[in-house]
């Protein structure tokens, strides 16, 4: 089956340095994820910024549009992904169950990192 969908992703800085949460599988990626039904883009980035981290953002603007396909389980996917990017409100970071780790880091040191499809190419445009 082909599957489209959309999610939204909040590149957060703070003091010259963007967050990125490291997912149970290794890989790297902003805070963000999948819209809920009739949700705005940014309304939906701003929320799963601050589900995954605690943080909120002030001064968010859109930054870029991405997408991927990839294949998971039988399933072929297409995702979309909306970029937007912020000021962080702080650096201490509540981490929700979905990630184990995080790091404040430039985004040169980002395009060195093991990076998820949402993330891949993001910091090579800061």
């Amino acid at each position: 089956m082909k599957i489209q969908e959309l999610n939204s992703y909040l590149v957060l800085f703070n003091n010259g340095k963007i967050l990125l949460l490291r997912r149970k599988n290794g890989f790297w990626e902003f805070p963000g994820g999948g819209l809920d039904w009739g949700e705005e883009p940014q309304k939906a980035a701003v929320r799963e910024a601050r589900e995954e981290t605690g943080l909120t953002a002030e001064n968010i603007e859109f930054f870029t549009i991405t997408s991927a396909t990839y294949k998971k389980g039988d399933d072929e996917k297409h995702s979309v992904y909306i970029v937007y990017k912020g000021n962080a409100n702080g650096i201490d970071v509540r981490l929700s169950d979905e990630h184990e780790e995080y790091r404040w880091v430039t985004p040169y040191e980002a395009k060195y990192m093991q990076l998820a499809l949402n993330c891949e190419g993001v910091p090579a445009l800061l």
